[in-house]
């Protein structure tokens, strides 16, 4: 059972992750939020319960979850993570996300399985600022100069997913070996109010050579449809799982303080409970449409649409929340004002206005209906 009044009478469990991995992610949030330390033992419970490798194709020993049309399966998955922790969740998405792209457009899905089975993840850089991160071909691969802004898991990723154009200004995928000397990670800019513990942080590329082989398909792949933009229906999975966390505290403040008994603190939650549900549908139906296949361009606008109605819904359950429990939604280290702000904060994707516009054109052209 997902609706959120029901979380009270019914063991908050999830049917991919182990209910008790899940509670202890949780209780040690807190400790992961107040050093704003990446959640390294968390990452290795989850490599050790063979999740770092569920994503990955069979061929290299992996799950296949998410590749071969289960997409009910990555979904509960990616949610249950962010029940347990927005912020580990937002790095296993990355991490589920290079696993897809390399998989997708061929590339070395071993390296990824290698760093996997080592209990480190992968993930997708592609924010810059200014030049950016440039490719220039040479002997026997490429070597990357410039740098990248706000790489999730700086320091601790080993092997991510790197777009970088090249002398004809097309994008380009790598997966480089950050271990590398001519590589320099800078984490002290990062002073988020939620994710604290992601690790972001800028990344400099001075002179990095990546092997042909460590190249991932062909220029112009990265932003290619429905991959891209589809594919953010996975971050709205992880999101859908804090939901479903704010719901589930909301719900016992509720009971505990006895305002549960107020018809305003009632009408409140039974706003954002509404918004919960339909949040949870939306997700699901975003996440068939974008791996059911189809015309690229009709699952881009659902997603984008999902995208924008996603943010609206989840405001709203927070709102809701804030008001009904009061001060102490602000106040650390209560558990209900981490969730929320790490919400807030990955709430902050970019371009979601430009998803909903660009939604609304193609709907427009199509009556309104996809």
């Amino acid at each position: 059972m997902r609706n959120a009044p029901a979380l009270a009478d019914v063991p908050f469990v999830s049917d991919a992750l182990d209910a008790g991995l899940e509670a202890e992610i949780f209780a040690r949030a807190t400790a992961v939020d107040e050093a704003a330390a990446f959640p390294g033992v968390d990452i290795a419970a989850l490599a050790a319960a063979g999740l770092l490798a569920a994503p990955l194709p069979m061929s290299v020993g992996g799950g296949g979850v998410g590749l071969t049309g289960n997409v009910a399966e990555l979904r509960t998955l990616l949610s249950a993570v962010g029940r347990a922790s927005l912020t580990v969740g937002r790095l296993f998405e990355g991490h589920v996300n290079a696993a897809k792209l390399v998989d997708r457009y061929g590339g070395p899905s071993a390296v990824i399985a290698a760093e996997a089975a080592a209990g480190r993840i992968s993930g997708v850089w592609n924010a810059e600022r200014g030049p950016g991160l440039r490719a220039a071909k040479v002997d026997g691969g490429w070597r990357l100069d410039g740098r990248k802004i706000h790489c999730s898991g700086a320091g601790s990723i080993w092997r991510p997913l790197v777009t970088a154009r090249d002398k004809d200004d097309a994008v380009r995928l790598f997966l480089p070996d950050l271990t590398s000397p001519a590589v320099s990670i800078d984490l002290t800019a990062w002073r988020a109010a939620g994710m604290r513990g992601t690790a972001t942080g800028t990344v400099d590329f001075a002179g990095v050579f990546v092997p042909d082989a460590a190249a991932v398909g062909g220029p112009g792949d990265y932003y290619r449809s429905p991959l891209f933009s589809g594919g953010a229906w996975r971050v709205l999975a992880v999101q859908l799982g804090g939901v479903e966390r704010v719901m589930h505290l909301h719900t016992g403040r509720l009971n505990a303080s006895g305002r549960g008994t107020d018809p305003v603190f009632r009408a409140r939650f039974a706003r954002a409970a509404g918004s919960a549900e339909v949040a949870r549908l939306l997700v699901a139906e975003a996440a068939t449409q974008a791996e059911a296949g189809g015309d690229p361009a009709a699952i881009d606008a659902y997603v984008d649409l999902a995208r924008a109605i996603f943010e609206d819904l989840a405001l709203g359950c927070i709102d809701a929340a804030r008001r009904n429990v009061g001060l102490s939604t602000f106040i650390a280290p209560d558990p209900l004002d981490r969730v929320l702000r790490d919400l807030e904060t990955y709430l902050r994707q970019p371009f979601v206005d430009s998803s909903r516009d660009h939604a609304a054109t193609w709907l427009l052209a199509h009556e309104g209906r996809i």
